[in-house]
């Protein structure tokens, strides 16, 4: 028999096994790739709703003014109370609005308002840093010029910053007032050493089961070609050779006989081509359909969010609906049987509403009811608004607004006296409103529906005082 420098056996084994380990990489690599776009991209979601909110609610003008003068203002304060609430319940690391100066190493960057935690106002931390305080040494000259380029755009600009704090991905945000001048930016930090954490274990987790995957399809493919291709090339080398060594100086014919098994050579070569072909192309339609399932996946995450947000979201005013009302009235109620509860119900009923739609249409009558929405939205920021009817909405309070429920309701009973008589503005836009508040007795209510209809009540009660008031 022959001893060859390349076995059959081995070469296929070294191919199979380079072949595999290429394979494994690449997945790996492609897998990442879309795994760690995905992360970012729900940071990036995030970050955009925290600074389009904030912006929301900055006087553009005033704040210009005040880092002109450096001098704070009413509504200057305001903003700083605002941005204080959003850091402490969006959890983010900084939230702050600043003026790049230049891109030098030192003294780069003015500081216009910066939010601090309740901890952090608690032990008097950073209380130097106010309007008007010029960093010295916190940012480099490389990040002073990226965020010189982010004050000149018109969208929002994000950059992950590597720093003695860790590392943070940052969104910013122009401002920019009425006279078009970019006079600051407003910037959200978000720790993400948690995101850099879940790569590693993605790649750790990804690397591990792609090459375990590996391994065995690697194996079973040696099997196969054992089975089908090596063993019946060797035992027909070896018959071969056996036959050879016998042939030699044979002088008996009988004896020349070649004992191979029956093998039809052009239809096992043929066989071989097409399965190596029909495995190439599995593994093709392998890669493909984990690329595929992945996006696919993705996708069916999205509109699972999206269909989500939709069946709980009034597709008018974009507040929270009767169904949402239902599901936050159980979690109520589970506090009321814990004896946890804590809370009032503010009852609100649209006056005029269908004498609006008669006179002037149903697209004036949505306005009128989106308009009224946005009053109380704004007045109660930080409480959930649902809209149980045509005209009818419920404002759930709890903690800080439970807390200033009545300075609250005179506030919104304020704007809406004030619309409701101001006859200079369209009729649609005089938004008049029947209220009613009741607060959650533990001695007297079983369920939060106790609370709802005592609330009604007083809002009922209201609304024929205010009728009675007009004839």
């Amino acid at each position: 028999m022959h001893k060859f420098d390349k076995p059959l056996r081995q070469s296929i084994f070294i191919g199979s096994m380079a072949f595999i380990l290429l394979l494994c990489i690449f997945l790996n690599i492609l897998t990442f790739r879309s795994f760690r776009k995905s992360l970012y991209k729900s940071y990036e979601e995030r970050i955009t709703d925290i600074l389009v909110y904030v912006h929301s609610h900055i006087d553009l003008d005033d704040l210009s003014n005040c880092v002109d003068n450096l001098e704070e203002s009413p509504k200057y304060n305001e903003l700083m109370h605002l941005m204080d609430d959003v850091v402490e319940q969006f959890n983010i690391h900084y939230l702050y609005i600043v003026t790049p100066l230049n891109n030098n190493e030192t003294d780069n960057m003015l500081i216009v308002l910066s939010a601090t935690t309740e901890y952090e106002r608690e032990y008097h931390i950073d209380e130097d840093i106010v309007l008007g305080y010029i960093c010295h040494d916190d940012y480099s000259a490389e990040m002073a010029q990226a965020h010189l380029d982010a004050l000149n755009k018109d969208d929002i600009s994000f950059l992950e910053d590597r720093s003695s704090w860790g590392v943070d991905y940052t969104g910013i945000l122009p401002l920019i007032d009425s006279s078009g001048k970019h006079f600051a930016i407003l910037c959200v930090d978000i720790d993400i050493a948690e995101l850099h954490d879940a790569l590693q274990a993605y790649i750790t987790e990804n690397i591990i089961i792609i090459t375990t995957l590996g391994i065995i399809f690697m194996f079973l493919l040696q099997f196969w070609l054992e089975k089908n291709v090596i063993s019946p090339i060797a035992n027909l080398e070896r018959n071969v050779s056996i036959f050879a060594e016998n042939a030699h100086e044979q002088t008996d014919p009988s004896k020349l006989v070649l004992d191979v098994p029956p093998i039809h050579t052009h239809n096992e070569v043929e066989s071989l081509y097409d399965a190596i072909s029909q495995m190439s192309e599995d593994m093709h339609s392998y890669v493909m359909n984990i690329v595929n399932m992945e996006e696919k996946v993705s996708d069916l995450k999205t509109q699972v969010n999206y269909m989500d947000m939709l069946a709980y979201q009034d597709s008018l005013t974009k507040v929270k609906n009767k169904a949402w009302y239902d599901k936050t009235s159980q979690r109520v109620n589970e506090e009321i049987e814990h004896g946890t509860a804590e809370f009032a119900i503010i009852m609100a009923d649209l006056n005029y509403l269908k004498k609006i739609n008669d006179t002037y249409g149903h697209e004036r009558g949505n306005e009128y009811i989106f308009g009224a929405c946005r009053e109380m939205c704004q007045i109660f920021s930080h409480s959930p608004i649902f809209r149980i009817g045509g005209d009818e909405f419920v404002i759930l309070l709890e903690k800080m607004d439970y807390m200033n429920r009545n300075t609250l309701l005179d506030e919104l009973e304020l704007i809406f006296t004030d619309t409701s008589s101001n006859t200079s503005i369209e009729p649609w836009q005089r938004y008049s409103v029947a209220l009613g508040m009741a607060i959650y007795d533990s001695e007297n209510d079983k369920s939060i529906e106790d609370v709802f209809k005592r609330a009604d009540k007083t809002m009922y009660d209201n609304k024929m005082l205010m009728k009675a008031a007009r004839e």
